[in-house]
Formats: C-alpha cells, sequence, structure tokens
C-alpha cells in the first residue's frame, strides 16, 4: 500500500451497553502509535428513539453514524464502509476490543498487501478447521437462541449452511474462520465480495461472521490471522488467556 492511502477505523457500539469499554478504545486508537494516518468512524446500533447520549471521548470519533441494530457488529461495520466507500482499507472494531501494541494499524496494513490476502483478523477459530459433517456432529448438543430454520429449532451447522445457500455463498469444504471482532480488509476486497452479509438474529449473524471468511475464499483470497498469535494488537474483553497459554471466552 502506498502513503497516500487512506485508513478508516469503524467501530461498532450497541447502544444500550457501558460506556466504559467505548471511551477506553478510543482514547487508545488516538494516544497509540498506529504506523498510519486513520479517521475514525463510530457506528452506533439504537434500540430506541430517545435522544443518543454519549460519552465525552467520543469527541475523538471523526464521524458519528447512527442506525438500527441490524445484523448487530457486522452490520454496523458494513454500513461504515457504505457510508464512506472511497477509503482504500477498513479496520473494522467492536468497542469492547482493547489496544495492546503500537504500530498496530501498519501491522494490518502489511499483512493485508501480501498475495492473495483478502481479510486480516486477530482470532482464527481453528476449532472449526474441520469438515462441515464433521462439525454437525461436534455441535449436535449445542442449544443456542435463533438457531431456528423456518420456526423450527435446527442444528446450528444446519442455519449456517442455510444461511449461506441463501445468499449464494460456497460453504468450501471446512467451516474454519475468522472470528468478528477484528477485520481489515481494503476497499477492492470489499467491492469484490460486495460487501458484509447481514444477519437478521443471533445465529444469522453468527452465520455472517462464518460466512464472510468464505466470501473472500471463494474470489480466490485468503483470511488470516495478523499474527501467529490470537489477539497480538486488540485483544478482546470477553476473552481471557488462560494458565496454560490458551486464549479462552469467558
Amino acid at each position: 500500500m502506498k502513503n497516500t492511502d487512506r485508513y478508516l477505523v469503524a467501530v461498532s457500539f450497541f447502544e444500550p451497553r457501558p460506556q466504559l469499554a467505548l471511551s477506553t478504545l478510543l482514547t487508545a486508537l488516538r494516544n497509540t502509535p498506529a504506523g498510519a494516518a486513520f479517521d475514525i468512524a463510530l457506528v452506533v446500533n439504537r434500540t430506541g428513539s430517545d435522544e443518543l447520549v454519549l460519552p465525552d471521548e467520543v469527541q475523538q470519533a471523526d464521524f458519528i453514524l447512527s442506525r438500527s441494530n441490524e445484523g448487530m457488529n457486522i452490520g454496523a461495520w458494513n454500513f461504515a464502509w457504505q457510508t464512506f466507500p472511497d477509503y482504500d482499507a477498513y479496520l473494522f472494531l467492536q468497542d469492547d476490543c482493547v489496544l495492546q501494541a503500537p504500530n498496530w494499524l501498519e501491522s494490518f496494513v502489511q499483512v493485508a498487501a501480501g498475495a492473495s490476502v483478502g481479510l486480516v483478523g486477530e482470532s482464527w477459530n481453528a476449532g472449526w478447521d474441520r469438515s462441515w459433517a464433521t462439525m454437525r456432529k461436534a455441535v449436535s448438543t449445542h442449544s443456542l437462541p435463533g438457531h431456528a430454520i423456518d420456526g423450527k429449532p435446527v442444528n446450528r451447522v444446519d442455519l449456517y449452511l442455510d444461511f449461506m445457500e441463501r445468499h449464494q455463498v460456497s460453504p468450501g469444504r471446512q467451516a474454519g474462520h475468522l472470528r468478528a471482532l477484528t477485520w481489515f480488509a481494503t476497499r477492492t476486497t470489499l467491492q469484490s465480495i460486495n460487501g458484509f452479509l447481514r444477519g437478521s438474529n443471533y445465529g444469522e449473524c453468527i452465520a455472517a461472521e462464518i460466512a464472510a471468511t468464505k466470501q473472500v475464499e471463494a474470489v480466490g483470497l485468503k483470511a488470516v490471522q495478523v499474527e501467529s498469535r490470537p489477539f497480538a494488537y486488540f485483544g478482546h474483553l470477553d476473552w481471557h488467556l488462560t494458565q496454560d497459554g490458551r486464549w479462552q471466552h469467558r
């Protein structure tokens, strides 16, 4: 990428959530060397019509967008790209991401510049690096909200495959994917996949998360972790490092 390239950091925030994590992240983005210039767009997913009240630290965002909570974080990220389509690349963050190291933006830029790289993230779900049939058996005892087809509860994998089929996304041979905690993509990649898909409920939002990796793979690109270890530049409040060195969801 060139020195003249323009980068947008899009931060999603769900209005009913506490605002401390958002304030902390926005402050850290401005105060930690990034290695490249950037603008910040805060996208607020709203649930009501009351006046929007945000912390003082939100003034550190260059743009503030407001929308209904459709598609959750991924819906907010896609909205940011659609609203500001002229940036060269985009770093998508949840408000509860935690900035952990300097030169964070430059690192994503460098990895994304690699041959055939389309999507860069902080956490690859290696536990799903199995065939869809194997994963279907592995989650057969799992029960999560929003996992139904035509009102009938179904296996998680069946919902995800149905979602991708309806949106004409090839699921590929294996189910591994980048978790939707932190994503980086160029404008060219986003245009080639026509943006991220939007789920209508919790189950479909997980399906949209998986589908993003499959969308990228379908156009001949790769989805990769920014470093060999997860959460190198951005941690997440819902994940912690165990004593035996594994990252675990809280």
